[in-house]
């Protein structure tokens, strides 16, 4: 059963109605033993109770199930937990006709005729696939321990992974030139990124220095992504040069001189740490809206510079851009003229939001298309074919997934932070907009919270991407879903959108339609 997905269950338990496919995203460890709820099983939850919160403080839910035929737990819970004598920090499922068991592969004679008294621990991962099963003889402190440290060993190295990785299948449509791939942007510590998942990782930043040479925030950060190519040879690392507030663009652009001294300088840091390109992020030419030096020639300079940059690096080299596709942006870069130089486009197609306050603060930031709760007619639908009318062939196009939430410019969350405190928690609710193919949170209140992206959305800009033949889809940024759950979605969206329908079936499409 390791690394299948976990068999799903609805079932009554003592904090209500229970059901598998809530728990995802989390940790859960399902306890089972078929056999009475005796004075062994007493012991055994007692001790969980005591150890409760050191599974919650690894982000772990604990799910005991009883298969007493006579459900003597309930008895012995309303006599005890029920009144105060024990806290009881999980609900205990009730199994009495051995359904859950069957699905689990356990031997349910053994609960008629008590002849095992063993104890089955099923781990499973965020994913909802099951990471590892260990037996006890009984449950005691020792064994509580034990489980701690086999939990401990699974997180430290878990990594989402979808089915058949070394045969995907292509999620391309056969009236488009070429097969879209799946990135993402890595600020930071690399170590949660699976290069099983992903055509190409784009390190973030290397800046410029007042001389002209580069600086990047971390080399060993840089190294350790090149070396994912251990795990995955066709893995492409590029070195992206820029971000938000980065400076000396437009002096590396100015003249001749400085634009092949920058291409130079490029191309000596992808040779040091045997790089596969170059990803420029100049945000903007032409403005300085972010506190950056530009200029009027900023327009053709830019195009002057990525020439450079091609003749430096060659033609094998990956030269991409990332930039907007609104008309501020369009008009300050000659589009069609730096299309045949670079290999990708990459559209930040989210932080829609990111300089509004007040009432259009609470909109959406990564809409794939116009509606009533986005900003304007600003969507990803409108910016991709601003793109493509300026010259950009869609198949260059890189559409872009915030892995953040955002309420205007006061508020941005990571998505691991919506998982944990925002989605259907804490007063908070999860809401779809089907014109918009984009769910956002509200408060307790019902007011617009966040904006953000998660799987359904995921699956419809992946169904964008195969009907309009775009280049693929990246992420800002992967440190952001540590678990690598939006990850694994956009993988599944551009390698097998079927695989990712069915994930998405049962949990989603009744909810929709209810808000339709």
């Amino acid at each position: 059963m390791i690394g299948k997905p976990a068999p799903l269950f609805t079932a009554s338990s003592t904090k209500g109605l229970i059901n598998l496919q809530d728990y995802a995203g989390k940790w859960v460890i399902l306890l089972c033993n078929p056999t009475e709820f005796n004075a062994w099983r007493k012991n055994e939850f007692i001790y969980l109770m005591k150890h409760a919160k050191n599974f919650s403080e690894k982000g772990a839910e604990l799910l005991p199930i009883s298969m007493d035929p006579k459900a003597n737990h309930l008895q012995w819970f309303y006599a005890n937990a029920r009144l105060g004598t024990y806290a009881m920090p999980f609900p205990i499922i009730d199994d009495r006709n051995g359904a859950i068991a069957q699905l689990y592969g356990l031997n349910l004679t053994a609960i008629n005729h008590n002849t095992s008294p063993t104890m089955h621990a099923f781990i499973i991962a965020p994913d909802q696939t099951i990471a590892k099963v260990v037996t006890y003889p009984t449950l005691g402190g020792l064994q509580i321990s034990e489980l701690l440290s086999t939990l401990s060993d699974l997180q430290t190295n878990y990594r989402t992974q979808i089915q058949n990785v070394n045969n995907q299948p292509s999620g391309s449509n056969p009236l488009c030139s070429t097969n879209p791939i799946v990135g993402e942007y890595v600020l930071g510590n690399p170590n949660n990124v699976d290069a099983h998942l992903l055509d190409f990782v784009i390190y973030a930043f290397a800046l410029i220095n007042d001389d002209g040479t580069l600086t990047v925030y971390s080399t060993r950060y840089l190294r350790e992504l090149a070396n994912l190519r251990l795990e995955n040879p066709y893995l492409r690392v590029i070195m992206a040069i820029g971000g938000w507030g980065a400076d000396g663009f437009s002096d590396a652009a100015l003249t001749p001189s400085s634009r092949y001294n920058f291409a130079r300088e490029a191309k000596r840091w992808v040779d040091e740490y045997g790089l596969d390109g170059i990803d420029i992020d100049w945000e903007y030419p032409g403005s300085s809206v972010s506190g950056i030096r530009s200029r009027p020639q900023d327009r053709e300079n830019f195009t002057l510079l990525l020439t450079a940059l091609r003749d430096v690096l060659g033609e094998d080299a990956w030269i991409s851009v990332a930039g907007t596709g609104e008309e501020s942006y369009i008009r300050n870069v000659e589009i069609a003229n730096i299309a045949p130089i670079i290999n990708y486009f990459n559209l930040m197609a989210y932080d829609f939001t990111a300089g509004e306050t007040g009432s259009t603060a609470g909109r959406h930031q990564s809409n794939l298309y116009p509606s009533d709760l986005g900003l304007g007619n600003n969507s990803v639908d409108s910016q991709v074919r601003n793109l493509i009318d300026a010259g950009m062939p869609s198949s260059q196009i890189l559409m872009g997934i915030p892995f953040y939430g955002r309420y205007g410019a006061t508020q941005t969350k990571t998505y691991d932070d919506l998982r944990k405190n925002y989605l259907n928690k804490n007063g908070y609710k999860v809401l779809w907009d089907n014109v918009a193919k984009a769910p956002y949170i509200v408060d307790p209140n019902g007011n617009f919270a966040y904006s953000y992206d998660n799987l359904l959305s995921i699956y419809f800009k992946g169904l964008y991407i195969a009907q309009n033949c775009l280049g693929g889809m990246f992420a800002w940024q992967a440190g952001m879903d540590q678990a690598n759950i939006l990850t694994n979605g956009m993988s599944q969206a551009i390698r097998d959108i079927d695989q990712l329908e069915d994930l998405l079936a049962k949990s989603y499409y009744l909810a929709t339609s209810e808000q339709q």
